[in-house]
């Protein structure tokens, strides 16, 4: 590839970032993550803590990863710190009726209403953020 061509590439690639959406799936917010809630399992701290996929995908956020998102004013939207985090604990990102914290604590997903803890959680849901509870169809 001739020189020429490598540097037309290279200007490119920068010009594209440069006009893009800000980054969310970034190493620094993972260790803002780490930072908020020290000592959890391993498996808690991965890009699916705020994505769908294991690998964070632009596009691809879980509820959790919309609630971070919506909580950070766009022009600061590329870097979480740890009390932005912190900041959404306290509600449901999922609607499955446990607030972030108490599934964080658990080892469950907050973004994923089908994870959930096993035992009761200890900390409560305001009002208004919990999910209405659907009745069972009779057979």
């Amino acid at each position: 590839m001739s020189a020429r061509r490598i540097l037309l590439v290279s200007v490119s690639a920068f010009l594209a970032l440069l006009g893009g959406e800000p980054a969310w799936a970034t190493i620094e917010n993972l260790k803002s993550f780490k930072q908020a809630y020290p000592g959890k399992d391993p498996k808690t701290y991965s890009c699916k803590i705020c994505h769908n996929a294991a690998l964070g995908k632009k596009g691809d956020l879980n509820a959790y990863g919309i609630a971070l998102q919506k909580s950070k004013a766009p022009a600061d939207a590329k870097e979480l710190t740890k009390q932005d985090i912190r900041a959404i604990e306290k509600t449901d990102a999922d609607k499955d009726g446990v607030s972030n914290l108490d599934e964080i604590n658990a080892g469950t997903a907050p973004g994923d209403p089908a994870s959930v803890p096993s035992a009761k959680p200890t900390s409560s849901i305001p009002d208004g953020a919990r999910a209405p509870q659907q009745k069972e169809a009779k057979p």
